[in-house]
């Protein structure tokens, strides 16, 4: 049966329940930061190569050449000759361009629908708009800047391998950097080299026990908790890839037990039909698609307001109840 592409697609049960129960964990690419006027990926690997032909560490002409490359690999090279030629590249000031970037009217809009989706979160993005509690706006105002002495409520961030355990995602308000952060960026994961060591299953490249605590903790993740993938664009997924190592052996084909929200225009209707049964077939995710027709990737944010608005009130009862059911289902 074709998936309906509307411009807001309902919250899915298993969505609105999981979110009740505080198991619904939102897991944040690119596409979402973008809208907080963040740089694409491609984007930031071109910023680091323009850099350093402005340091004069590649010439014009070997820039051009590069020109060509996929992100990840124009990150390798920027990084190898940054090295070779003594220079440092300014990741931050690359991802977060303004020191006012809290202040960007949309980003705050989508931060603050995501942070009522639930108190623990996970992203493959640099940039700091998780690592703070942005209240949620209403989707047709125009925010006034927040003042210089409010009070930010920041999460908890947990950005090294070592910090990402079970244990430190069960407090509320905390984040996830799997791919490291801008609060240190000696330690982002940028070359081809830096992907194969994070994600790794060679246990013996660890040391002590040969435990990779990035994939442990995913494994956990993934394992008890429900997860909304949020701005991964259709060729970014390593992350699903992962899923169907980890977690084909517990499901049966066809159970979706994650939810994938991402948007098509009305043309792509094939393309959607397609990506909803490799997704659910592989990979035990449900996707959700909403039309672009409009808003383009903006819609993400209306979308997002929408479910925001939709969810229902967690009181003890009702979460009393659910944990019955979960626990029933699960007998």
């Amino acid at each position: 049966m074709p998936l309906p592409i509307l411009p807001r697609p309902p919250l899915p049960q298993g969505l609105a329940d999981a979110a009740t129960l505080g198991s619904l964990v939102p897991f944040v690419g690119a596409g979402v930061s973008r809208l907080g006027d963040c740089p694409s990926w491609a984007g930031f690997a071109d910023q680091a190569l323009d850099a350093l032909v402005d340091k004069k560490a590649l010439s014009a002409a070997q820039r051009s050449q590069l020109g060509s490359l996929s992100p990840r690999v124009k990150l390798s090279v920027a990084q190898l000759t940054a090295r070779e030629a003594g220079e440092t590249l300014d990741f931050k000031s690359m991802i977060q361009a303004k020191a006012n970037w809290r202040e960007h009217s949309e980003g705050r809009k989508v931060y603050g629908s995501i942070s009522a989706l639930g108190k623990r979160f996970i992203t493959t993005n640099y940039d700091e708009w998780l690592d703070v509690v942005m209240p949620r706006l209403d989707i047709g105002a125009v925010p006034d800047p927040p003042s210089s002495s409010a009070p930010v409520i920041g999460r908890r961030v947990l950005h090294k391998p070592t910090e990402m355990t079970p244990a430190a995602f069960a407090a509320e308000d905390v984040v996830a950097h799997l791919h490291g952060s801008v609060l240190e960026p000696a330690g982002m994961v940028l070359s081809t080299s830096d992907y194969i060591n994070r994600y790794a299953l060679d246990r013996h490249r660890h040391g002590g026990e040969g435990e990779n605590p990035v994939l442990t903790f995913l494994e956990y993740v993934f394992r008890n908790k429900t997860v909304l993938f949020l701005g991964y664009g259709l060729d970014e997924l390593e992350i699903l890839e992962y899923i169907i190592l980890k977690g084909r052996a517990k499901r049966g084909p066809s159970e979706a037990a994650h939810f994938a929200l991402q948007g098509f225009f009305s043309f792509e209707s094939a393309l959607c039909d397609a990506m909803g049964s490799y997704l659910l077939n592989e990979c035990g995710v449900q996707l959700i698609p909403y039309l672009r027709d409009e808003n383009d990737w903006k819609q993400l944010t209306v979308v997002l307001d929408h479910w925001a608005s939709s969810l229902p009130a967690s009181d003890a009862a009702t979460v009393q109840e659910l944990l019955e059911m979960k626990g029933f289902l699960d007998e």
